[in-house]
């Protein structure tokens, strides 16, 4: 087994966590209005806003200025997406209109009738020669663009598609549907080429639900966002789980899906680079986004906004990323959070391919998961005074236990619940009992624990089986001598660099954030 020096492993660890930053560059206010969708050209220079109430505003994201107000659409603009040229915008709204808009000038030069219901989804092909339209229709419509000459209609789907997306070479089309089909679909022939049932299932017997869909920029693969609900043992309420899970592009099979976002997945995106996804994760009492790290199924960085999330865009040269939210629950008006983005890849700039999926096994890479209920064992009251021993090892480094330990336990601070007792403290005990830092029993624990005017005493484990990390830990009451219960999380293919991953899971189950 390779050996890694303390100081190593820490480099590791913050490489892996410390991929990216965000810096708010502009807040765009929105009076009287919802941003409904949102675009970001492939240059990165405009970002295009769409309304509730059919409006559309383009901003040069760079001059931190308007050029344009464009009204056309009566009511909600549901989709947009640029040209690759940079010289048109076209938009799809709730009135079954498509409009192709001229970006330099402002003005309406198309308007395509044909589709003639709501449209959820619009994609144009990588050499501008067609563009694809789908919504509330079971019919995905292809026109050539710019002349707005329908080419034909596309059927195999019995609900309606939530979302659409040309192939790198343009020859395919593929379509996500709430019907819970993905169909590939044969541009030149208007034909299905392959057909795949979306069935990614978390709970044996659950129902699922198609809500979106996103698409890694190279087409490797197809995130679907899924609502998945069953009755619980009672039959007395539902249960609901709200789910991404992944699917290759070229096959159709599932790689792997990521469970733990707190509310439905209505729209989400995925950064160029393949690493993120980011979706709007928010509670009663936190509107956030978060960044989803796709290899591993974790949960990196939240960004918290100011009210409920309407709408979400990142650029494909990896430099941007736009939020809109309402200003409040209920609010008529709305803001668009613009930051700038560094330490994400632009699509433009990949060299060599990321390995994504092996033939012999399914998933992305490494794969975190907890074990245990995820209810925080310290949920409420106040302050309690922890003490957090050294984790053992058996059959690794000291010092990977070590920095584990020191890791959960800076986690572990900043919850409003704990109050930890020094590092030297702990020694000082250790040393007096005449015990060592590992392989202390819940009996030593204890009587380090009064030793130390402890509430709680935490003891614990990081064992490796194969590729299989296991970080166990369980919290002691000192004053009942009981364990108050315990908490598990693995990760599967594991590398050194994922323990940090690991631990930003397992410290919310032991005290509450």
């Amino acid at each position: 087994m390779k050996r890694f020096t303390p100081v190593i492993f820490l480099l590791l660890l913050n490489t892996a966590t410390a991929q990216f930053n965000l810096y708010l560059q502009q807040q765009i206010p929105l009076q009287t209005t919802t941003v409904s969708s949102m675009e970001i050209s492939a240059n990165g220079r405009f970002l295009a806003l769409g309304d509730i109430r059919g409006t559309i505003y383009i901003w040069d994201i760079q001059a931190r200025r308007q050029i344009h107000r464009m009204r056309g659409h009566r009511g909600e603009i549901s989709s947009m997406i640029f040209d690759h040229q940079n010289q048109w915008l076209i938009s799809g709204g709730r009135d079954g209109h498509i409009k192709v808009w001229d970006l330099y000038s402002g003005s309406e030069e198309k308007q395509i009738r044909d589709f003639g219901s709501p449209i959820r989804s619009i994609t144009i092909s990588p050499d501008d020669r067609f563009l694809a339209a789908a919504g509330r229709k079971k019919e995905i419509y292809l026109w050539e663009f710019p002349l707005g000459k329908l080419k034909g209609r596309m059927k195999g789907h019995k609900k309606n598609v939530v979302a659409l997306a040309f192939s790198v070479g343009g020859d395919q089309l593929l379509s996500v549907a709430e019907d819970r089909m993905m169909i590939i679909w044969d541009v030149n022939r208007l034909t299905p080429i392959r057909k795949t049932t979306i069935e990614s299932r978390t709970i044996a017997g659950s129902g699922i639900e198609v809500k979106s869909a996103s698409f890694s920029v190279d087409r490797k693969f197809v995130g679907v966002g899924l609502e998945e609900h069953i009755l619980d043992k009672g039959g007395r309420r539902m249960i609901f789980k709200y789910n991404l899970s992944f699917y290759d592009w070229q096959t159709g099979a599932e790689i792997e899906t990521l469970v733990g976002n707190r509310e439905n997945i209505e729209f989400f995106a995925i950064t160029p680079d393949r690493r993120y996804a980011i979706t709007s994760n928010s509670t009663l009492q936190k509107k956030r986004i978060s960044f989803w790290n796709i290899l591993n199924g974790v949960v990196e960085h939240h960004y918290p906004v100011e009210g409920p999330i309407s709408s979400i865009a990142v650029s494909e040269d990896g430099r941007w990323l736009a939020v809109g939210y309402q200003n409040g629950k209920g609010s008529k008006s709305s803001t668009v959070n613009v930051w700038q983005l560094s330490g994400i890849e632009g699509f433009q700039r990949f060299a060599n391919e990321l390995a994504l999926r092996s033939e012999e096994s399914r998933g992305f890479g490494s794969n975190i998961k907890l074990t245990t209920p995820s209810e925080p064992l310290i949920n409420y009251g106040s302050r309690k005074r922890l003490a957090v021993i050294r984790f053992d090892s058996p059959g690794l480094e000291e010092n990977v236990a070590r920095t584990t330990t020191y890791l959960l336990e800076s986690k572990l601070g900043n919850s409003p619940l704990v109050e930890l007792v020094e590092r030297n403290q702990i020694q000082k005990v250790l040393d007096e009992l005449q015990y060592q830092q590992t392989g202390l029993t819940a009996d030593n624990a204890i009587q380090v624990g009064q030793h130390l005017n402890a509430e709680y005493i935490l003891i614990g484990s990081i064992n490796k089986l194969g590729n299989l990390v296991i970080i166990t830990a369980k919290l002691v009451n000192v004053q009942t001598a009981r364990i108050e219960g315990s908490r598990e999380v693995q990760c599967t293919n594991a590398t050194i660099e994922t323990i940090a991953d690991m631990v930003a899971v397992l410290a919310p189950t032991i005290a509450k954030m």
